[in-house]
């Protein structure tokens, strides 16, 4: 999830979210648009790195970690159903879901 991240803040950001800003705003009708899809799209890296440090972190409670693992999963379905598969981010965090879930459980 810490690579994924990473990835997705600055690798994602520059070939998905810099494309779509550079045709202006997407939204005109809302000035403050390109500034809330940056903050967005990185909050978005930063909650993934915030759900790996809840993971491993010592004595986190497993119903927790199971918690996290179930949302990252539903996330992961959301984007095949939105997408229809075009975007590649449910792999990865469809991934991490089930990485903490098994680690929940163990």
């Amino acid at each position: 999830m810490v690579i994924v991240a990473v990835l997705h803040s600055t690798g994602g950001a520059s070939s998905v979210l810099g494309p779509i800003l550079a045709r202006g705003n997407p939204h005109p009708d809302m000035a403050i648009a390109p500034e809330l899809l940056r903050y967005l799209w990185h909050s978005l890296s930063a909650f993934m790195l915030l759900s790996a440090a809840v993971v491993v972190w010592p004595d986190t409670p497993p119903m927790l970690v199971l918690a996290i693992g179930v949302f990252w999963i539903l996330l992961g379905l959301a984007d095949i159903v939105t997408s229809r598969f075009a975007h590649p981010g449910w792999i990865p965090m469809s991934i991490a879901g089930a990485l903490a879930i098994i680690g929940a459980t163990r």
